[in-house]
């Protein structure tokens, strides 16, 4: 194992940090233009702490390093193939919930039902698609 830093590598230590500081500035103008000043000022300092401790714990971390996209081994990519599957299960599985709530409301169309057809024709043509290409 190498212990020099990839230059490809060195700036990718700081995506996570700067998409942090970008989305904690996005909410911060959104809810400050709705008028909720509370959380203009505690979602992104929310989000700015995740970024800032995942970038500063990645190399003493696994876990933080792997948050932090880092990880480039084999085991890296299987614990991101495993977690994304699993939140993605999760995700759906909450979909399938607001979609039986919807329909026994009678709302039939509404965001569970869009959300679910999108994901069960993402999964059927992600299927295909990587059965095809192995």
């Amino acid at each position: 194992m190498s212990t020099t830093l990839n230059p490809s590598r060195a700036g990718r230590r700081w995506y996570v940090l700067a998409l942090a500081c970008l989305a904690g500035a996005g909410m911060s103008v959104a809810t400050a233009l709705r008028g909720e000043v509370v959380l203009a000022v505690i979602l992104p300092v929310i989000v700015i702490g995740y970024g800032l401790a995942v970038t500063l714990f990645a190399r003493r971390s696994d876990v933080a390093a792997q948050l932090s996209g880092s990880e480039d081994d084999e085991r890296g990519q299987l614990i991101y193939l495993k977690a994304s599957s699993a939140s993605g299960s999760v995700v759906m599985l909450a979909v399938v919930a607001g979609l039986c709530v919807e329909l026994a409301r009678g709302d039939i169309g509404g965001p569970f039902s869009l959300l679910a057809g999108a994901g069960g024709l993402s999964f059927m043509a992600s299927s295909a698609y990587f059965s095809r290409r192995g």
